[in-house]
């Protein structure tokens, strides 16, 4: 398992995007272009989070349709990507997603994942590609151990990926 292809297949998934829409990237603004990633990134986590229920205190467990749930994750994975992309940070590998402690509470993991996705982005903004790399490199990790707590194996978030946006089908 390659991380590399999985950031590769998003780059193509943008310029084919961006083909298509002809909306210039910058549309809101070239100082808002950075944010909205990480916006984006949020977004999609806290849906995760909001179908989970994890948060709320009175609510049972319902069962969660797992479809759902698996689409919700690649939704939030195409944005951390992407960022990977833009931000040169697509280097990393799968040792070192490895050497990340794992967290067991589903809670702690939303809660450290959103905190390090503001991380990423403040360690961005202030020029430090070091910290941003070890940041997004944790972050990575946690959005892995997301996947495992919510029933996934990162195998077969890699294999779906590659197979449902590969765009080697699609030529």
């Amino acid at each position: 398992m390659e991380l590399h292809q999985l950031f590769k297949v998003q780059d193509i998934i943008e310029n084919r995007i961006k083909l298509l829409t002809d909306i210039p990237e910058d549309l809101h603004g070239s100082d808002n272009t950075l944010d909205l990633r990480f916006l984006a990134l949020q977004v999609k986590t806290c849906e995760i989070a909001n179908l989970t229920k994890c948060y709320k205190y009175s609510t049972l467990k319902e069962d969660i349709s797992k479809d759902k749930l698996f689409a919700r994750y690649l939704d939030a994975l195409k944005f951390l990507l992407s960022i990977g992309n833009v931000h040169s940070f697509n280097i990393i590998n799968l040792d070192a997603i490895l050497s990340v402690d794992k967290e067991e509470s589903l809670i702690k993991i939303f809660s450290i994942i959103l905190d390090t996705i503001s991380a990423v982005r403040i360690n961005i903004q202030s020029g430090n590609y070091m910290a941003s790399l070890t940041n997004y490199i944790e972050l990575f990790a946690r959005f892995v151990h997301l996947g495992e707590a919510l029933g996934f194996s990162f195998d077969e978030v890699y294999n779906y990926y590659l197979k449902r946006y590969s765009v080697e089908d699609r030529q």
